[in-house]
């Protein structure tokens, strides 16, 4: 009688420990950001933003950001296009401007020029897409639209002052 229970109650136990199992192998690991780059300080008009793994400066006179996104892993397949979708989905009303593919420290990247709104508020993304090593990568320059101009040249800057050691 004891073997029975024993063996039933493995039985039943059995399918539920090996799901847990699958589940706990499948489940998506958190987002990191790669430690495969490094970058040069912005401008003093730049103050660091405290917005969890991803790197990201503000400019309090303009309200313009610079950020950057890696991509790597199981996911780092993602093309070029792809990468921009990590920000742009989070747009409402998206409207792509410009597209534009450049050399970028002798590899292809991808230039997007976007519009959208945010929370009913008109906005306007420069974005960048690239890849190197096994990881994708996105810089943005973002902020209120027709604002972007002023903070343009510290966004070219940024991007190639991106060095993968």
């Amino acid at each position: 009688m004891k073997k029975q229970l024993a063996a039933t109650f493995l039985l039943i136990a059995f399918p539920i420990f090996l799901v847990s199992c699958v589940s706990s192998i499948l489940k998506e690991s958190p987002p990191t950001f790669s430690s495969d780059v490094k970058w040069n300080n912005l401008p003093a008009s730049f103050e660091k933003m405290d917005t969890g793994i991803y790197p990201a400066w503000k400019n309090p006179r303009t309200g313009n950001v610079i950020s950057i996104v890696s991509d790597c892993g199981n996911s780092s397949g993602a093309g070029l296009l792809g990468l921009h979708q990590l920000v742009e989905s989070s747009v409402e009303e998206f409207q792509l401007v410009k597209e534009q593919k450049l050399l970028y420290k002798n590899k292809s990247a991808l230039v997007h020029h976007s519009e959208g709104e945010v929370d009913g508020s008109p906005i306007e993304i420069q974005s960048m897409s690239f890849r190197r090593k096994d990881c994708g990568y996105l810089t943005s320059l973002s902020g209120k639209k027709n604002n972007l101009e002023s903070d343009r040249k510290a966004f070219e800057q940024f991007n190639y002052g991106l060095t993968f050691p």
